[in-house]
């Protein structure tokens, strides 16, 4: 087996293992296997991935890798940006508990995983996330993660800090599917809520370097938002 083979099978495990649907899988199975996948995606050295892998990591069977694949068709897998933004069955307008280390394994793995970045050149995760539609994107529910995380709604509001990252890294690089042809989209596509919108910017200010500030406007700028 390949490093890569290895990397898909290890996609499938995790993926299998965060349907919330699935009465056999609790808390602490999702938790389990979010870790376990970080513990094989910070070894040394790297793991490789095929191409194909990266878009069925983030949206599981909605990717294309999956509904083109006959054997992936008949599998459920649960894509890590609706487990980042998986709502709480008992908690209104709050997420899963396990949502917050599901968005934190995205960050790491679309802004650290082989030197990521927000500027210069995207890994592959970041690539295949910024080249998402909107309403993909909003799966991951930025809204909750940045209006709620991290105050009175303890886990259960998510993490802001990971969610204005990726947010940053959304707004300054969006593409069409090509990969390659700037798209950029205005912030209240993301965050309908004015709110939300004010806590990104203030966080924006006091933590984004000057440069990243300057792409996402320059963005918000042409996506007229």
């Amino acid at each position: 087996m390949t490093n890569a083979d290895r990397s898909s099978v290890e996609i499938k495990v995790l993926l299998k293992n965060l349907d919330p649907t699935k009465p056999s899988i609790k808390h602490k199975d999702r938790l389990r296997r979010l870790n376990k996948f970080r513990n094989y995606v910070t070894s040394k050295p790297s793991p490789e991935f095929y191409d194909d892998d990266y878009s069925l990591l983030l949206l599981g069977s909605e990717s294309p890798t999956a509904t083109e694949d006959e054997d992936l068709s008949n599998m459920t897998l649960y894509g890590l940006m609706r487990a980042a933004g998986c709502p709480s069955t008992d908690h209104k307008d709050a997420l899963k508990r396990s949502a917050r280390s599901a968005i934190s394994l995205l960050r790491y793995l679309c802004l650290e995983f082989d030197g990521g970045s927000i500027l210069g050149e995207l890994n592959g995760f970041a690539s295949a996330m910024c080249a998402l539609n909107v309403p993909q994107l909003r799966t991951v529910r930025l809204d909750i993660h940045i209006g709620k995380g991290d105050n009175e709604s303890g886990n259960r509001g998510g993490s802001k800090d990971d969610a204005c990252h990726l947010l940053s890294l959304i707004l300054a690089r969006h593409t069409d599917t090509d990969y390659e042809t700037p798209k950029p989209i205005k912030i209240q596509d993301i965050l309908p809520a004015p709110g939300s919108q004010a806590e990104f910017r203030n966080w924006l200010g006091q933590n984004a370097s000057a440069d990243v500030r300057r792409a996402v406007e320059e963005n918000l700028a042409a996506a007229g938002g």
